[in-house]
């Protein structure tokens, strides 16, 4: 935190400094990290108290507070302040108590939940909205536990800059949206899922709670090259979690391209890869320009209802044929199954604020 702090000071001399000289020593997403990092520090509101400042080296701060509209570039080369208090035009992250309390308040048997919180780990929130949901086995349809659902919707709530940008969830038997949505009300939201049960039950879910810029589209998102109008709208925060085969995988990041944002990208990626899938994923970030920002091992959890037989009876022979280990299905309600998440974002290195040059305005 006090290198954070020395580098705020030291943005902020640039930034008073009058000096006209640009360079490329610190992007744009570096930035807005280095904001959200010192945000609740007392120093940081003086450093934007005068009511005039010069034009600055560092264009990317200038494109960053020109895009929030806390300043104003005027044509004497002047930046004119417009709000004092940029607090409100950033998104402040709930806490983790919050975001349980906002969550656990809304769904289903919460008073139940409430009390024994043990229960998180052994049921999922599909199957608390629809107890008679029958799995797709064929499409490896198995929601994650409450608990991981719930930890997966603070992860990406807690790592969004502004609640304006446009989030994307590719499948969602999780209902990581739902969460998402009652965390981060202003955050608009869009979900491509394949199975129209659960399109159907999120339109339920958001007419109920009034969800504002909440799209859910019934349709396979290997098909949305095809749709224009679709990929007119460009997505900053992507959550997914596909199909785990290395040539279903090589459709879905192609297609992930054609809308990703050009400014900033997170890419929230839950599954468990093979040496070949996660080539796929490495080949991806690499074209892209993205890193991978943090990785938790086994993050999301996994059980199986006894009812679960035809499930366990497919997933037996996918098991086989992709580990080569024998399995009984009875030995299958015995296993935790987990998966990862990996966060991918734009390299720091790689976006450069020459995207973001304001030469020609000034």
């Amino acid at each position: 935190m006090t290198k954070d702090i020395e580098r705020l000071v030291d943005l902020y001399k640039l930034l008073s400094s009058g000096n006209y000289v640009y360079d490329n020593t610190v992007s744009f997403i570096d930035f807005i990290r280095v904001l959200r990092l010192v945000r609740f520090n007392s120093n940081f509101h003086k450093c934007f108290k005068k009511s005039h400042l010069e034009l600055i080296s560092f264009i990317g701060i200038i494109e960053f507070l020109q895009n929030v509209n806390v300043i104003k570039l005027n044509k004497n080369k002047r930046i004119e302040i417009q709000n004092d208090d940029i607090f409100e035009l950033l998104y402040k992250n709930p806490s983790n108590s919050s975001m349980f309390l906002k969550t656990i308040g809304k769904i289903p048997y919460r008073h139940y939940l409430a009390r024994k919180l043990a229960s998180m780990s052994k049921t999922n929130l599909l199957e608390l909205y629809e107890p008679k949901f029958r799995l797709n086995p064929r499409s490896f349809q198995v929601p994650c536990s409450l608990r991981s659902s719930l930890k997966r919707a603070r992860v990406i709530c807690n790592r969004a800059y502004f609640t304006s940008q446009k989030a994307l969830f590719i499948g969602d038997d999780d209902l990581i949206s739902i969460l998402c949505k009652f965390i981060i009300p202003e955050l608009p939201i869009t979900v491509i899922e394949i199975d129209g049960r659960i399109t159907k039950l999120l339109k339920k879910i958001a007419i109920k709670h009034k969800f504002e810029e909440f799209n859910v589209y019934n349709l396979d998102f290997k098909e949305i090259n095809e749709m224009s109008e679709f990929l007119k709208t460009k997505f900053s925060i992507i959550h997914l979690d596909p199909p785990y085969d290395e040539k279903e995988l090589l459709k879905f990041t192609a297609n992930i391209s054609l809308i990703l944002d050009e400014k900033i990208v997170q890419i929230f990626l839950n599954g468990l890869y093979d040496v070949n899938s996660m080539s796929v994923v490495n080949k991806f970030i690499t074209k892209n320009k993205l890193i991978i920002s943090n990785y938790y091992r086994s993050f999301s959890s996994y059980s199986f209802r006894s009812t679960d037989s035809k499930y366990l009876k497919y997933m037996k022979k996918q098991l086989k044929r992709e580990t080569d280990l024998k399995f009984k299905e009875k030995d299958l309600k015995k296993i935790e199954f987990s998966s990862d998440l990996y966060i991918l974002e734009k390299s720091l290195t790689e976006q450069n604020i020459n995207s973001y040059n304001l030469q020609n305005d000034v």
